[in-house]
Protein backbone atom coordinates (compact mmCIF):
# COMPACT_ATOMS: atom_id res chain seq x y z
CA UNK A 1 0.00 0.00 0.00
CA UNK A 2 2.51 2.65 0.78
CA UNK A 3 5.05 1.64 -1.98
CA UNK A 4 1.46 2.23 -4.30
CA UNK A 5 0.94 5.90 -2.70
CA UNK A 6 4.93 6.94 -3.08
CA UNK A 7 4.57 5.50 -7.14
CA UNK A 8 1.23 7.96 -6.97
CA UNK A 9 3.01 11.04 -5.39
CA UNK A 10 6.01 10.80 -8.20
CA UNK A 11 3.74 10.59 -11.06
CA UNK A 12 1.87 13.14 -10.00
CA UNK A 13 4.71 15.37 -9.00
CA UNK A 14 6.20 14.53 -12.31
CA UNK A 15 2.58 16.18 -14.26
CA UNK A 16 2.23 19.00 -11.98
CA UNK A 17 6.43 19.82 -12.35
CA UNK A 18 6.12 19.75 -16.30
CA UNK A 19 2.54 22.45 -15.96
CA UNK A 20 4.49 25.03 -12.72
CA UNK A 21 7.93 24.94 -14.75
CA UNK A 22 6.88 28.05 -16.72
CA UNK A 23 5.39 29.45 -13.61
CA UNK A 24 8.35 29.16 -11.64
CA UNK A 25 10.97 30.19 -14.26
CA UNK A 26 9.37 33.58 -14.47
CA UNK A 27 9.35 33.99 -10.94
CA UNK A 28 13.22 32.63 -10.54
CA UNK A 29 13.74 35.33 -14.00
CA UNK A 30 12.03 38.03 -11.76
CA UNK A 31 13.94 37.65 -8.24
CA UNK A 32 16.95 37.79 -10.71
CA UNK A 33 16.32 41.06 -12.06
CA UNK A 34 14.75 43.04 -8.38
CA UNK A 35 18.36 41.47 -7.22
CA UNK A 36 20.55 42.83 -9.82
CA UNK A 37 18.28 46.13 -9.30
CA UNK A 38 18.66 46.59 -6.04
CA UNK A 39 22.67 45.54 -6.08
CA UNK A 40 23.68 47.71 -9.09
CA UNK A 41 20.81 50.81 -8.64
CA UNK A 42 22.83 53.93 -8.32
CA UNK A 43 20.45 54.89 -5.75
CA UNK A 44 21.72 53.95 -2.43
CA UNK A 45 19.28 51.20 -0.97
CA UNK A 46 19.39 49.24 2.28
CA UNK A 47 16.89 46.48 4.07
CA UNK A 48 16.63 45.84 7.67
CA UNK A 49 15.51 43.42 10.28
CA UNK A 50 13.73 44.62 13.50
CA UNK A 51 15.27 43.72 16.79
CA UNK A 52 12.76 42.66 19.68
CA UNK A 53 13.33 42.43 23.29
CA UNK A 54 11.63 39.97 25.53
CA UNK A 55 8.22 41.86 25.88
CA UNK A 56 8.62 42.37 21.69
CA UNK A 57 9.54 45.83 22.26
CA UNK A 58 11.72 46.83 19.55
CA UNK A 59 14.88 48.10 20.34
CA UNK A 60 17.63 47.99 17.66
CA UNK A 61 17.82 46.70 14.02
CA UNK A 62 20.19 44.03 11.62
CA UNK A 63 21.37 45.34 8.56
CA UNK A 64 20.81 42.51 6.32
CA UNK A 65 21.27 43.94 3.12
CA UNK A 66 22.91 46.91 1.18
CA UNK A 67 24.13 48.08 -2.25
CA UNK A 68 27.03 49.59 -3.80
CA UNK A 69 25.96 52.79 -3.72
CA UNK A 70 24.95 53.04 -0.25
CA UNK A 71 28.31 51.67 0.70
CA UNK A 72 29.97 54.75 -1.28
CA UNK A 73 27.65 57.16 0.04
CA UNK A 74 28.51 56.37 3.85
CA UNK A 75 32.22 55.32 3.10
CA UNK A 76 31.94 52.08 4.50
CA UNK A 77 32.15 48.12 3.36
CA UNK A 78 29.24 45.71 3.37
CA UNK A 79 31.15 43.17 4.92
CA UNK A 80 31.70 45.49 7.78
CA UNK A 81 27.94 45.79 8.74
CA UNK A 82 25.68 42.77 7.53
CA UNK A 83 24.23 41.18 9.79
CA UNK A 84 25.42 43.35 12.74
CA UNK A 85 23.23 45.76 15.00
CA UNK A 86 22.95 49.41 13.80
CA UNK A 87 23.81 51.12 17.39
CA UNK A 88 26.76 48.58 16.98
CA UNK A 89 28.41 49.97 13.57
CA UNK A 90 26.61 53.65 14.65
CA UNK A 91 27.69 54.47 17.71
CA UNK A 92 26.77 57.90 18.38
CA UNK A 93 27.03 58.82 14.70
CA UNK A 94 24.12 61.37 13.85
CA UNK A 95 24.50 64.63 14.67
CA UNK A 96 20.66 65.37 16.11
CA UNK A 97 20.28 62.19 18.25
CA UNK A 98 16.68 63.26 19.11
CA UNK A 99 15.52 63.82 15.88
CA UNK A 100 16.77 60.46 14.56
CA UNK A 101 14.72 58.65 17.20
CA UNK A 102 11.76 60.14 16.19
CA UNK A 103 12.18 58.88 12.92
CA UNK A 104 13.23 55.20 13.73
CA UNK A 105 9.64 55.63 16.14
CA UNK A 106 7.53 56.26 12.54
CA UNK A 107 9.48 53.40 10.86
CA UNK A 108 10.06 50.23 12.97
CA UNK A 109 7.42 51.16 16.35
CA UNK A 110 4.42 53.09 13.91
CA UNK A 111 5.26 50.94 10.89
CA UNK A 112 4.60 54.16 8.34
CA UNK A 113 7.04 55.75 5.82
CA UNK A 114 8.71 58.01 7.38
CA UNK A 115 11.62 60.86 6.06
CA UNK A 116 14.57 62.54 7.56
CA UNK A 117 17.52 65.06 6.38
CA UNK A 118 21.03 64.40 9.12
CA UNK A 119 24.16 64.31 9.18
CA UNK A 120 26.78 61.76 10.39
CA UNK A 121 29.24 63.51 12.89
CA UNK A 122 32.29 62.46 11.33
CA UNK A 123 31.28 62.75 7.16
CA UNK A 124 30.88 65.85 6.27
CA UNK A 125 27.87 65.52 4.47
CA UNK A 126 24.00 65.61 4.20
CA UNK A 127 21.64 62.73 3.93
CA UNK A 128 18.48 62.10 2.82
CA UNK A 129 16.85 58.88 4.21
CA UNK A 130 13.58 57.32 3.41
CA UNK A 131 11.84 54.91 5.09
CA UNK A 132 9.44 52.29 4.00
CA UNK A 133 7.62 48.96 6.10
CA UNK A 134 8.21 45.56 3.99
CA UNK A 135 6.26 43.27 6.64
CA UNK A 136 6.22 42.99 10.43
CA UNK A 137 9.83 42.82 10.82
CA UNK A 138 11.58 44.55 7.93
CA UNK A 139 11.77 47.54 6.53
CA UNK A 140 13.82 49.10 3.60
CA UNK A 141 15.33 53.11 3.30
CA UNK A 142 16.19 55.40 0.19
CA UNK A 143 19.52 57.87 0.60
CA UNK A 144 19.67 60.60 -1.30
CA UNK A 145 22.92 62.83 -1.23
CA UNK A 146 21.21 66.47 -0.73
CA UNK A 147 24.92 68.18 0.59
CA UNK A 148 24.61 70.63 -2.29
CA UNK A 149 21.16 71.63 -1.75
CA UNK A 150 22.17 72.16 2.22
CA UNK A 151 25.63 74.58 1.75
CA UNK A 152 23.73 76.06 -0.70
CA UNK A 153 21.17 77.52 2.23
CA UNK A 154 24.02 78.26 4.18
CA UNK A 155 25.71 80.05 1.38
CA UNK A 156 22.82 82.44 1.05
CA UNK A 157 22.51 82.66 4.70
CA UNK A 158 26.25 84.04 4.97
CA UNK A 159 25.36 86.26 2.06
CA UNK A 160 22.29 87.89 3.69
CA UNK A 161 24.46 88.77 7.12
CA UNK A 162 27.68 90.24 5.53
CA UNK A 163 26.23 93.81 6.53
CA UNK A 164 23.51 95.64 7.76
CA UNK A 165 22.51 97.35 4.02
CA UNK A 166 18.72 95.65 2.77
CA UNK A 167 19.82 92.29 1.38
CA UNK A 168 17.87 89.86 -0.86
CA UNK A 169 18.08 86.80 -2.97
CA UNK A 170 15.29 87.09 -5.75
CA UNK A 171 14.05 84.38 -8.49
CA UNK A 172 14.76 85.85 -11.64
CA UNK A 173 10.89 86.64 -12.13
CA UNK A 174 11.31 89.26 -9.73
CA UNK A 175 9.90 87.12 -6.89
CA UNK A 176 12.04 87.19 -3.17
CA UNK A 177 13.21 84.30 -1.88
CA UNK A 178 15.03 85.67 1.05
CA UNK A 179 15.76 88.91 2.45
CA UNK A 180 17.68 89.99 5.87
CA UNK A 181 16.52 91.48 8.76
CA UNK A 182 17.44 95.43 7.20
CA UNK A 183 14.32 94.96 5.50
CA UNK A 184 12.34 95.11 8.56
CA UNK A 185 14.70 98.22 10.21
CA UNK A 186 14.37 100.08 6.78
CA UNK A 187 10.96 99.32 5.21
CA UNK A 188 9.07 98.00 8.34
CA UNK A 189 8.52 94.23 7.00
CA UNK A 190 9.06 91.34 8.32
CA UNK A 191 10.71 88.59 6.12
CA UNK A 192 7.31 86.47 6.34
CA UNK A 193 5.60 89.46 4.87
CA UNK A 194 7.53 89.40 1.48
CA UNK A 195 9.33 86.54 0.86
CA UNK A 196 7.49 84.64 -2.13
CA UNK A 197 5.98 87.74 -2.83
CA UNK A 198 6.94 89.76 -6.64
CA UNK A 199 8.82 93.18 -5.35
CA UNK A 200 7.61 94.80 -7.68
CA UNK A 201 4.47 95.18 -5.71
CA UNK A 202 6.37 97.35 -3.23
CA UNK A 203 7.48 100.20 -5.88
CA UNK A 204 6.03 102.76 -6.91
CA UNK A 205 3.84 102.73 -9.80
CA UNK A 206 5.68 105.33 -11.89
CA UNK A 207 9.29 103.65 -11.19
CA UNK A 208 8.11 100.20 -12.61
CA UNK A 209 8.93 100.45 -16.16
CA UNK A 210 12.32 101.56 -15.34
CA UNK A 211 12.37 98.91 -13.06
CA UNK A 212 11.16 96.49 -15.53
CA UNK A 213 13.96 97.51 -17.78
CA UNK A 214 16.56 96.53 -15.08
CA UNK A 215 15.16 93.38 -14.41
CA UNK A 216 15.01 92.19 -18.47
CA UNK A 217 18.91 93.79 -18.43
CA UNK A 218 19.55 90.79 -15.58
CA UNK A 219 18.07 88.17 -17.36
CA UNK A 220 20.48 88.75 -20.00
CA UNK A 221 23.45 88.51 -17.50
CA UNK A 222 23.92 92.20 -17.13
CA UNK A 223 25.36 93.42 -13.75
CA UNK A 224 23.71 96.42 -12.46
CA UNK A 225 26.37 98.83 -10.74
CA UNK A 226 23.53 101.79 -9.47
CA UNK A 227 19.85 101.99 -9.36
CA UNK A 228 17.68 104.00 -7.79
CA UNK A 229 14.00 103.08 -7.42
CA UNK A 230 11.16 104.01 -4.51
CA UNK A 231 10.25 101.41 -2.02
CA UNK A 232 6.67 101.16 -0.13
CA UNK A 233 7.70 101.28 3.48
CA UNK A 234 4.91 99.36 5.56
CA UNK A 235 3.41 102.66 6.80
CA UNK A 236 2.53 103.50 3.23
CA UNK A 237 5.32 106.44 2.29
CA UNK A 238 8.26 105.28 0.24
CA UNK A 239 12.18 105.53 0.42
CA UNK A 240 14.50 105.41 -1.94
CA UNK A 241 16.62 102.95 -2.47
CA UNK A 242 20.30 102.55 -4.10
CA UNK A 243 20.32 98.81 -5.70
CA UNK A 244 23.57 96.49 -6.86
CA UNK A 245 22.20 93.65 -8.61
CA UNK A 246 23.38 90.87 -10.34
CA UNK A 247 22.24 87.28 -11.24
CA UNK A 248 24.04 84.16 -10.54
CA UNK A 249 22.29 80.98 -11.92
CA UNK A 250 18.54 80.88 -11.26
CA UNK A 251 19.27 83.64 -8.43
CA UNK A 252 19.55 87.45 -8.63
CA UNK A 253 21.70 88.76 -5.55
CA UNK A 254 21.15 92.04 -4.43
CA UNK A 255 22.04 94.89 -1.96
CA UNK A 256 20.41 98.51 -1.38
CA UNK A 257 20.93 101.79 0.41
CA UNK A 258 18.10 103.93 1.75
CA UNK A 259 19.31 107.02 -0.06
CA UNK A 260 16.21 108.75 1.32
CA UNK A 261 17.77 111.31 3.84
CA UNK A 262 20.65 111.87 1.06
CA UNK A 263 17.91 112.60 -1.39
CA UNK A 264 15.99 115.13 0.81
CA UNK A 265 19.32 116.91 1.36
CA UNK A 266 19.93 117.78 -2.47
CA UNK A 267 16.47 118.90 -2.52
CA UNK A 268 16.87 121.13 0.85
CA UNK A 269 19.83 122.59 -0.75
CA UNK A 270 18.22 123.07 -4.15
CA UNK A 271 15.80 125.44 -2.38
CA UNK A 272 18.00 126.95 -0.04
CA UNK A 273 20.41 128.37 -2.43
CA UNK A 274 17.91 130.41 -4.02
CA UNK A 275 18.24 132.97 -0.14
CA UNK A 276 21.84 132.15 0.08
CA UNK A 277 22.25 135.67 2.55
CA UNK A 278 19.31 133.96 4.66
CA UNK A 279 21.23 130.42 4.87
CA UNK A 280 24.96 131.18 4.94
CA UNK A 281 25.59 129.40 8.12
CA UNK A 282 23.28 126.30 7.37
CA UNK A 283 24.87 126.14 4.07
CA UNK A 284 28.54 126.08 5.78
CA UNK A 285 27.72 123.23 7.72
CA UNK A 286 26.55 121.68 4.59
CA UNK A 287 29.50 122.22 2.64
CA UNK A 288 30.99 120.67 5.62
CA UNK A 289 29.21 117.54 4.84
CA UNK A 290 29.93 117.47 1.58
CA UNK A 291 33.79 118.03 2.09
CA UNK A 292 34.51 115.17 3.89
CA UNK A 293 32.29 113.39 1.42
CA UNK A 294 34.29 113.93 -1.37
CA UNK A 295 38.02 113.12 0.61
CA UNK A 296 36.11 109.89 1.56
CA UNK A 297 35.91 106.72 -0.84
CA UNK A 298 32.04 105.67 -0.52
CA UNK A 299 32.57 102.05 -0.54
CA UNK A 300 34.95 101.86 2.08
CA UNK A 301 35.05 104.87 3.94
CA UNK A 302 38.91 105.16 4.02
CA UNK A 303 40.41 108.25 2.08
CA UNK A 304 40.02 108.50 -1.86
CA UNK A 305 42.81 109.62 -4.59
CA UNK A 306 41.23 113.16 -4.17
CA UNK A 307 42.27 113.48 -0.44
CA UNK A 308 46.05 111.89 -1.54
CA UNK A 309 46.36 114.70 -3.79
CA UNK A 310 45.80 117.42 -1.34
CA UNK A 311 47.57 116.22 1.51
CA UNK A 312 50.42 114.28 0.34
CA UNK A 313 52.52 117.14 -0.72
CA UNK A 314 52.20 118.21 2.58
CA UNK A 315 53.82 115.33 4.48
CA UNK A 316 56.43 114.96 2.03
CA UNK A 317 57.43 118.58 2.33
CA UNK A 318 57.11 118.34 6.17
CA UNK A 319 59.40 115.22 6.21
CA UNK A 320 62.07 116.56 4.32
CA UNK A 321 62.47 119.64 6.06
CA UNK A 322 62.60 118.07 9.66
CA UNK A 323 64.88 115.40 8.01
CA UNK A 324 62.28 112.72 9.51
CA UNK A 325 61.75 109.24 7.28
CA UNK A 326 58.21 108.71 5.99
CA UNK A 327 57.04 105.08 4.17
CA UNK A 328 54.98 104.20 1.59
CA UNK A 329 53.08 100.83 1.93
CA UNK A 330 50.50 99.29 -1.36
CA UNK A 331 48.45 96.88 -0.54
CA UNK A 332 46.72 94.82 -3.02
CA UNK A 333 44.30 91.71 -2.41
CA UNK A 334 45.29 88.71 -4.35
CA UNK A 335 42.89 87.36 -6.78
CA UNK A 336 40.21 89.66 -6.19
CA UNK A 337 38.89 89.30 -9.59
CA UNK A 338 38.18 85.74 -8.50
CA UNK A 339 35.89 86.44 -5.84
CA UNK A 340 34.07 88.87 -7.84
CA UNK A 341 33.59 85.88 -10.90
CA UNK A 342 32.48 83.61 -8.19
CA UNK A 343 30.32 85.60 -5.66
CA UNK A 344 29.02 88.04 -7.87
CA UNK A 345 30.82 92.45 -7.45
CA UNK A 346 27.66 92.64 -4.23
CA UNK A 347 30.14 90.22 -2.46
CA UNK A 348 33.47 91.24 -3.76
CA UNK A 349 31.88 94.54 -2.15
CA UNK A 350 31.35 93.58 1.24
CA UNK A 351 35.38 92.16 0.91
CA UNK A 352 36.94 95.84 0.16
CA UNK A 353 34.41 97.20 3.34
CA UNK A 354 35.87 94.57 5.63
CA UNK A 355 39.59 95.00 4.08
CA UNK A 356 39.18 98.67 4.67
CA UNK A 357 38.51 98.55 8.55
CA UNK A 358 40.98 95.35 8.82
CA UNK A 359 43.38 98.16 7.90
CA UNK A 360 42.06 100.87 10.37
CA UNK A 361 42.54 99.11 13.03
CA UNK A 362 45.98 98.41 12.52
CA UNK A 363 47.28 102.44 11.63
CA UNK A 364 48.21 104.64 13.97
CA UNK A 365 46.21 108.08 13.92
CA UNK A 366 48.67 110.17 12.27
CA UNK A 367 48.70 107.29 8.89
CA UNK A 368 46.49 108.09 5.85
CA UNK A 369 44.61 104.99 4.02
CA UNK A 370 43.79 106.10 0.57
CA UNK A 371 42.19 103.30 -1.78
CA UNK A 372 43.13 103.76 -5.24
CA UNK A 373 41.12 102.44 -6.98
CA UNK A 374 39.79 98.16 -7.27
CA UNK A 375 41.24 96.34 -4.53
CA UNK A 376 44.53 98.51 -4.02
CA UNK A 377 45.14 100.69 -0.93
CA UNK A 378 48.11 103.01 -0.35
CA UNK A 379 49.20 103.65 3.64
CA UNK A 380 50.95 106.53 4.43
CA UNK A 381 53.56 106.16 7.75
CA UNK A 382 54.92 109.39 8.46
CA UNK A 383 58.17 109.02 10.98
CA UNK A 384 59.04 105.20 9.97
CA UNK A 385 62.09 103.75 8.20
CA UNK A 386 61.27 101.22 5.47
CA UNK A 387 62.32 98.40 7.72
CA UNK A 388 59.12 99.50 10.60
CA UNK A 389 57.24 99.85 7.67
CA UNK A 390 57.87 96.20 6.57
CA UNK A 391 57.02 95.56 9.77
CA UNK A 392 53.62 96.94 9.84
CA UNK A 393 53.25 95.62 6.49
CA UNK A 394 53.85 91.97 7.83
CA UNK A 395 51.27 92.42 10.33
CA UNK A 396 48.78 93.94 7.96
CA UNK A 397 48.98 90.65 5.34
CA UNK A 398 48.68 88.12 8.60
CA UNK A 399 45.58 89.77 9.66
CA UNK A 400 44.03 89.37 6.30
CA UNK A 401 44.97 86.09 5.60
CA UNK A 402 43.66 85.04 9.02
CA UNK A 403 40.45 86.96 8.51
CA UNK A 404 37.32 84.67 6.89
CA UNK A 405 35.53 87.05 4.76
CA UNK A 406 31.43 86.44 5.11
CA UNK A 407 30.91 84.41 1.90
CA UNK A 408 34.14 84.76 0.19
CA UNK A 409 36.03 82.49 3.14
CA UNK A 410 40.12 82.71 3.42
CA UNK A 411 41.75 85.39 1.31
CA UNK A 412 45.38 86.64 0.85
CA UNK A 413 47.14 89.73 0.12
CA UNK A 414 50.66 91.23 -1.31
CA UNK A 415 51.87 94.09 0.05
CA UNK A 416 55.02 96.65 -1.19
CA UNK A 417 57.12 99.01 0.52
CA UNK A 418 59.32 101.83 0.21
CA UNK A 419 60.98 104.74 2.13
CA UNK A 420 60.76 107.94 0.62
CA UNK A 421 64.15 109.96 -0.67
CA UNK A 422 64.86 112.85 0.40
CA UNK A 423 63.84 115.38 -1.79
CA UNK A 424 61.93 112.85 -3.51
CA UNK A 425 58.75 113.20 -6.24
CA UNK A 426 55.72 111.42 -5.39
CA UNK A 427 55.69 109.33 -8.67
CA UNK A 428 59.06 108.22 -8.43
CA UNK A 429 58.14 107.17 -4.42
CA UNK A 430 54.99 105.78 -5.87
CA UNK A 431 56.50 103.74 -8.86
CA UNK A 432 59.32 102.20 -6.33
CA UNK A 433 56.57 101.06 -4.27
CA UNK A 434 54.54 99.65 -6.47
CA UNK A 435 57.65 97.73 -8.58
CA UNK A 436 58.21 96.65 -4.45
CA UNK A 437 54.71 95.26 -5.08
CA UNK A 438 55.35 93.58 -8.14
CA UNK A 439 58.22 92.03 -6.94
CA UNK A 440 55.67 90.47 -4.07
CA UNK A 441 53.12 89.44 -7.00
CA UNK A 442 55.73 87.49 -8.78
CA UNK A 443 57.59 86.06 -5.95
CA UNK A 444 54.91 83.35 -4.01
CA UNK A 445 51.98 86.34 -3.14
CA UNK A 446 50.90 86.46 0.03
CA UNK A 447 53.97 88.24 0.93
CA UNK A 448 55.50 91.50 1.85
CA UNK A 449 58.57 92.88 -0.54
CA UNK A 450 60.52 96.03 0.28
CA UNK A 451 62.37 98.35 -2.02
CA UNK A 452 65.92 99.97 -0.95
CA UNK A 453 66.56 103.47 -1.01
CA UNK A 454 68.42 104.63 -3.94
CA UNK A 455 71.71 106.57 -3.47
Amino acid sequence: MNEMIILLIVSLSEKYFEILKPIWEVFSLQAEVYEQFFINSSTPYSCHKILFDGNGIPFDFEFIAINKAYEELMDIKGENILHKRFYEVFPNSWEDNEKWERFLDDTIRNQKPSQIDIRRANVPKWVRIISFPLNNDLYGCIYFDVTKEYLQDNEIEGFLKVNIDLLSVMDIHGYYIRVNQAYERILGYKAEEIEGKSFKLLVHEEDIPKTNQILEQLKDQKFISSFVNRTRHKDGTYRYLEWRSEINGKYIYSSARDITEHRKLERELCEKNKNLARLTEELKEKNKILKNLAITDDLTGVYNRHFLNEKIKIKMDQADIENRPISMVIVDLDYFKKVNDTYGHPVGDEVLKSTGNLLKQLIRYSDMIIRLGGEEFVIILPNTTVDGAYNIAERIRQKIEQYNYPVAGRLTASLGVAQKKHSESFESWYERTDSALYQAKESKRNCVAKATIPS
